[in-house]
């Protein structure tokens, strides 16, 4: 991966310029003294040809060859290895040239794969400019405080990072080092001898919350430091794939590569591939080549390719790009760690990290914390959940800039999706069948979304020969722009066939100073137009968008020239390519520029695929060969909000020549959600259950349920919220008794539309409870009266009332029977309690009334007691005897025999009663005349008081 021109210099902060926030002052007067930014040496890499060890190969053995096969066959290489021969995968060195030695190699019956030990280089390009920003921005933009407040910790996980190797006393690091491995020379310290693992590193790991430095994206992870990458930044496949071994061997849970080139190594991908099926979690970045050239590591399936952005999510024009990028993350201006020993003494070790190096760290920290949340998930499981929970961005659905989108950590932590990045939209001019018509005289154009094709036609009465010119805006970080423009440029003819193209992508490089050779970013082509139209099609090459305008110009200049480029394959398509305003019902057409044959036109060929999945959308293609349109459809109305793709390839013309693969993007427009399909509200006492059915849509947010007291339905922006989510329930709890409630709903979909109100009101019901009388004897009957009222006295008929009772010196209630009320809302039930109780009536309320429940009503229940008194006339100094019997029994229980004496009863002696509530008193007066009795029963937990008749005594 080669490096950006010096423009993406890493820089140190003058230690008198910071504060604890990270805040530099710059341009300020009153600094004028103060050292400017510190700007390390910087090499570009010299993008000419692969890089490779001029003088060995990587082999792996296969696992059935002996020590003694290996031995042999090192014998026959006339080559030798620093490794153990018993390692499956060496590094060999021998007499012939590497292409030669690697052939020699690969024929051998003992090895199993063999390249040339590429080298690699870092994917970082730190930046000269000083910035006073710390790291709120790019952190809000992958949503980390909202995941860090699910989780700071990837517990015991351990990020291996293969770089340039660490400062292994970095103040900022302290705590969050475990054990690291240098490649290149075993046996030292992997010390950061260039400053890119550093940075990497503290991406991932810096210490959090200590009140220094930066923070890590995974606060308390164990990074483990690989030194694969020289002083240099390079590094040979060979020393990349010992230390990938190393790291796993030594309980590497997730591993960082930042590095790469566009070399295909198969002993490389063979370690990777290892390396993931023992379960470990690989990400790589995608290189800064800021074209579609294939980049590796990044391209092999079992990896995390990331992509970058700028910290607010626009795609970066240096990011490599394509098919196999798999997320995207902020890689420009990232504040982190830097090493001390390359930082000038009047800074702060502290480096702005920009490149798809930045990237990747941030999602190695988010995917170890989702290791660390979910440990039994595998590592295509967790690469599935970042990218299936990522937030779209650029055009809809899984593209070749963002991959799956930005990745967000705080859903890939269980915490609830947000919005999508706002995408671009079709400009009107995206086929030549809507191509602008132009003249001699220049015009302007935007790139408006990655992946945006601007169409121009001009014509031509006579045959002529014209120069076509595209000057791009270039990059220009002081105002924030981390884009060119960088022009590519196709001339057709009017049946499409190509007669030019040019591209102009980056800045040329001076040879001796390596530094870019600013000037206009200018693409120009000449060519022979014929008579008609000539067709102009102006892309990005580095694939992304930019809000600052591109010229055009056209004249008669130039001598001309021919093209053997592809033709464009079709004239037209609908829906138009990014247009985002699709109907369920669409049909796309496709209309090709020149007569194919009919057998090619296929579902397989000219096929509807979900954005997003990849799936393929069941439908019929058709094709009329008239128009040379093909009809696509869909066996089902799309989903709304849903992106798609209309992939061509396959077809060929007529003559057998095959068309150029093409792929066109749309969505489905963003409708208003339907409301709520059901919507009811059931009343209960001091509480209501609300239920839904959730609308059949792709891109519900959330169900939004309020509530207001009284019979009018709440707005979104009045009464109470009750609930928000996605479920199809909520009670609502803590209501008032004999109060009406209505609640509405509306669904909200991922884009900010709300849905047509539901609502359902709940009237509030009043009751009553009464007795024909509050206290009895044992035995007695008693009628127990109730009525359910609506609060404003409506009555309603059949309503089922259910009466609870419970004994005094019992806690819990027990339904006794359902009641039903008479057309009047009253109840009426008789009863012969057994002892005193409480009693209530209950309505539960229905999808009208709120439930209700009467006060409770005491009754009380006193036990019968007899009494007799024989003889009742005695002489002085004889007995009488007072006996009877309480009822219902309480055997051991005292009774009090009492006398009426100065006008007040007196308890005179007591008797426990027997086991069938029987009790017997001796009566001896010591004085004549008439004396009164009685027998006292106290009340106790069940029964009230009772008193037996008084008895009377003559003593003569």
């Amino acid at each position: 991966m080669s490096f950006r021109p010096a423009h993406l210099l890493r820089l140190g902060i003058p230690a008198a310029l910071v504060a604890a926030t990270l805040v530099a002052v710059t341009g300020s007067a009153s600094q004028a003294a103060q050292p400017g930014p510190y700007t390390p040496k910087f090499t570009a890499h010299d993008a000419t040809g692969p890089k490779y060890d001029p003088n060995s190969v990587v082999v792996k053995f296969k696992p059935s060859a002996t020590k003694a096969a290996r031995q042999s066959a090192l014998s026959r290489f006339k080559s030798k290895t620093d490794d153990s021969v018993t390692a499956e995968t060496v590094e060999v060195t021998g007499e012939l040239p590497a292409p030669e030695l690697l052939k020699k190699v690969k024929a051998d019956p003992t090895v199993e794969l063999a390249s040339l030990n590429y080298k690699r280089h870092i994917s970082a390009i730190p930046n000269d400019e000083y910035y006073g920003e710390d790291q709120s921005i790019f952190a809000s933009t992958v949503r980390l405080p909202q995941a860090w407040d699910l989780s700071k910790t990837s517990g015991t996980q351990i990020v291996a990072v293969l770089d340039t190797g660490v400062d292994i006393g970095h103040p900022d690091l302290a705590g969050r080092l475990v054990a690291g491995y240098n490649a290149i020379s075993p046996g030292s310290q992997p010390i950061d001898d260039e400053g890119h693992g550093t940075m990497t590193l503290g991406l991932i790991a810096a210490a959090g919350n200590n009140a220094i430095g930066v923070s890590g994206v995974a606060w308390t992870a164990k990074a483990m430091p690989v030194k694969v990458l020289d002083f240099e930044g390079n590094g040979f496949d060979s020393d990349i794939v010992r230390g990938l071994n190393w790291a796993v061997a030594h309980g590497a849970d997730v591993v960082n590569m930042s590095l790469g080139s566009d070399q295909d190594d198969p002993v490389l991908h063979d370690a990777i591939a290892q390396a993931v099926a023992n379960g470990v979690v690989v990400v790589v970045a995608a290189g800064n080549d800021g074209n579609s050239v294939l980049q590796y590591p990044a391209s092999y399936p079992e990896v995390i390719a990331v992509a970058a952005t700028d910290e607010r999510g626009k795609l970066s024009d240096f990011s490599s790009f394509g098919d196999w990028v798999d997320v995207a993350a902020p890689g420009v201006h990232l504040l982190s760690t830097g090493s001390r020993a390359l930082t000038d003494p009047d800074y702060l070790p502290y480096w702005y990290c920009t490149g798809t190096s930045c990237s990747a760290p941030i999602v190695t920290g988010i995917a170890a914390l989702v290791r660390n949340k979910y440990p039994a998930f595998t590592p295509a499981q967790i690469r599935q959940r970042l990218m299936a929970l990522s937030r779209d961005a650029g055009p809809r659905g899984f593209d070749r800039y963002y991959g799956a989108g930005i990745v967000d950590a705080f859903a890939a932590l269980g915490g609830k999706t947000t919005t999508d990045f706002a995408g671009g939209a079709a400009d009107g001019n995206d086929q030549p069948s809507r191509s602008t018509h132009i003249g001699l005289t220049p015009v302007s154009g935007l790139i408006s979304t990655e992946g945006d094709v601007d169409w121009y036609s001009i014509n031509s009465e006579t045959a002529r020969n014209l120069r076509v010119s595209v000057t791009g805006a270039r990059f220009d970080e002081s105002t924030g722009n981390w884009a060119n423009v960088g022009p590519e440029v196709d001339v057709y003819n009017g049946d499409l066939q190509s007669l030019g193209r040019d591209v102009n992508a980056f800045p040329p490089i001076n040879p001796t100073t390596k530094e870019p050779i600013w000037g206009p970013l200018t693409a120009s082509v000449d060519v022979s137009a014929t008579v008609g139209q000539t067709y102009i099609a102006v892309r990005n090459n580095n694939g992304s968008w930019d809000s600052r305008s591109y010229s055009l110009s056209v004249t008669e200049a130039g001598s001309g020239g021919t093209s053997t480029e592809p033709a464009y394959p079709i004239r037209d398509v609908t829906p138009a390519h990014l247009s985002s305003v699709a109907t369920p019902d669409t049909t796309p057409v496709v209309t090709f520029a020149r007569p194919v044959a009919e057998s090619t036109v296929t579902p397989a060929t000219v096929m509807l695929q979900n954005g997003k999945t990849g799936a393929t959308v069941p439908a019929t293609v058709a094709y009329d060969p008239a128009t040379l349109k093909a009809t696509i459809t869909p066996a089902a109305a799309l989903p709304e909000a849903t992106a798609y793709k209309i992939i061509i390839s396959g077809v060929e013309e007529t003559a057998g020549t095959p068309l150029a693969p093409l792929s066109i993007v749309f969505s489905t427009g963003d409708l208003i959600p339907p409301k709520l399909p059901t919507f009811t509200a059931t009343g209960a006492y001091l509480a209501a259950n609300v239920a839904w059915t959730l609308p059949d849509i792709t891109d519900l947010d959330q169900v939004i349920i309020r509530q207001n007291v009284g019979g009018v339905a709440p707005t979104i922006n009045t009464g109470t919220a009750v609930y928000t989510g996605t479920g199809t329930s909520v009670k609502v709890t803590g209501l008032k008794a004999a109060t009406t409630y209505t609640y509405a709903g509306w669904v909200r979909d991922k884009g900010g539309k709300l849905s047509p109100i539901s609502s359902k009101a709940v009237n509030g019901v009043k009751s009553s409870i009464t007795t024909t009388a509050a206290a009895i004897n044992y035995g007695g009957t008693i009628t127990l009266k109730g009525s359910v009222l609506r609060i404003d006295n409506k009555a309603y008929a059949g309503l089922p009332v259910q009466l609870y009772g419970r004994a005094k010196n019992v806690a819990a209630l027990k339904l006794i029977t359902t009641l039903t009320t008479s057309s009047t809302g009253a109840v009426s039930y008789a009863i012969k309690p057994t002892t005193s109780s409480v009693y209530t009536m209950v309505f539960v309320g229905n999808a009208d009334l709120m439930g209700t429940r009467t006060v409770d009503l005491n009754v009380a229940v006193a036990p019968t007691v007899t009494s007799v008194l024989s003889p009742t006339a005695i002489t002085l100094g004889k007995t009488a005897r007072f006996s009877g019997v309480v009822t219902p029994a309480h055997a051991g229980k005292l009774v009090y025999l009492q006398l009426y004496s100065a006008r007040t009863w007196k308890n005179i002696a007591s008797v426990k009663l027997t086991t069938t509530g029987g009790y017997a008193f001796g009566i001896k007066p010591t004085t004549r005349g008439s004396f009164a009795y009685r027998v006292l029963f106290t009340a106790d937990a069940d029964h009230a008081q009772a008193l037996s008749p008084q008895r009377i005594v003559k003593v003569s």
